[in-house]
């Protein structure tokens, strides 16, 4: 009786480890670059440790053309990938690719795929109402809208923003020695497309004539513009995040490597202090910025350096932003960085690489190798499912 009952304990005690060990199963989709001279094959469905923060068990979910960004419904059931390339259906235009999520599996149902609008598209975002998926498209130079219905597909294109206006030089006035990087300013180019935490309004970076526009979303998916501030000529305005109270918009500059803070109030951006260099202090030579994240609380930038190939750690607060560290990012060429929704991990998304390396955030806030590195072909960017 006594034996039954030490083993009826052990078998419960073993079922609740393994809740424990499915609970802490995390997993997230990496977008990869396909064709040419790249590696990838489309979208692929890694697991994630959530205790160490390892990846691995990487597998192919989804065949598509580049999709180089990746972002969830509002409600994570549908995922929407950009296919970043410059002939779709014919036209001289990119692609957006609809999925349904199965959360149990991870699988990825096809929905349909839509033209983005224009050529080459870097970036999606959906709105905060799930009507509507924001698109950047670098080659193409405007901002697109496209409508999304009700069951997840992609609909029709509701509103595109071609900028225009005086050209700048291909680099900037405070660009460090030895930069042989240009950033391609021979028109516009959206790289970047996304919503305040207000959900108010939609702010885009548009790379090539160095702006970065404010405009408000309508429910017939228009925009209109609130408001457009110039960044340095030549400094390639990329990539952008808000701090969490949504007041102070901080901008990663790709070409002359810069992150310069804007107080944000009513939809219009005010410079906040100079702007920091984030390679290593003295460093000269070529690089271009990529990424930029920020953590829950605000306290914490970080920077993907290429070329240099670093993640710079920079703090935030009452008196500005500074960088206090740069850590190899353990392979060539950062696409992007990617945080763990717990917040104690980051990835690197080594585009020239091949892989994905996992960096544990340490003392002070800057992210150290754990020694996980998982092959992959041209990654481009991490999202992660809720578990």
């Amino acid at each position: 009786m006594l034996s039954k009952m030490f083993r009826t304990a052990a078998l419960t005690f073993a079922a609740m480890l393994g809740c424990v060990s499915a609970a802490q199963a995390g997993r997230a989709y990496i977008g990869t670059y396909t064709g040419g001279t790249s590696r990838g094959e489309g979208i692929y469905l890694v697991d994630i440790d959530d205790a160490s923060g390892a990846v691995s068990n990487s597998r192919l979910v989804a065949r598509v053309s580049s999709p180089s960004w990746i972002a969830f419904s509002p409600d994570h059931r549908f995922l929407y990938a950009n296919g970043e390339i410059q002939d779709y259906g014919g036209q001289r235009a990119g692609s957006v690719s609809a999925f349904a999520v199965d959360a149990a599996s991870g699988e990825l149902k096809p929905l349909n795929t839509a033209s983005s609008g224009a050529a080459g598209p870097a970036y999606i975002e959906i709105d905060r109402t799930g009507k509507f998926a924001l698109v950047a498209n670098y080659s193409g130079g405007s901002f697109a809208v496209i409508r999304i219905n009700a069951d997840g597909s992609l609909g029709e294109v509701s509103d595109q923003v071609k900028p225009d206006g005086p050209l700048n030089p291909a680099t900037a006035a405070d660009t460090q020695p030895g930069q042989f990087a240009v950033s391609d300013h021979s028109g516009s180019h959206g790289h970047m497309i996304g919503m305040d935490p207000s959900g108010k309004y939609v702010i885009g970076d548009d790379a090539g004539r160095d702006l970065i526009f404010v405009w408000t979303l309508d429910d017939a998916g228009k925009l209109h513009q609130v408001s457009v501030a110039k960044s340095l000529p030549g400094s390639a305005p990329r990539h952008f995040v808000f701090s969490p109270d949504g007041k102070i918009l901080y901008q990663l500059q790709e070409q002359d490597s810069r992150l310069q803070a804007y107080d944000f109030k009513d939809g219009v951006l005010t410079e906040r202090g100079p702007s920091i260099f984030t390679p290593p202090d003295g460093y000269q030579g070529s690089n271009t910025t990529s990424e930029l994240l920020i953590n829950k609380s605000g306290s914490h930038l970080y920077a993907a350096n290429r070329t240099q190939d670093s993640i710079a750690t920079i703090v935030a607060g009452r008196n500005g932003i500074a960088r206090i560290a740069n850590t190899h990012t353990g392979a060539n060429n950062p696409r992007s960085l990617a945080l763990h929704p717990n917040g104690k991990f980051l990835y690197s998304l080594n585009q020239g690489g091949h892989n994905v390396v996992t960096f544990r955030i340490g003392a002070r806030g800057v992210p150290q190798p754990t020694g996980n590195v998982m092959a992959l072909g041209s990654p481009a960017v991490m999202v992660f499912l809720p578990n």
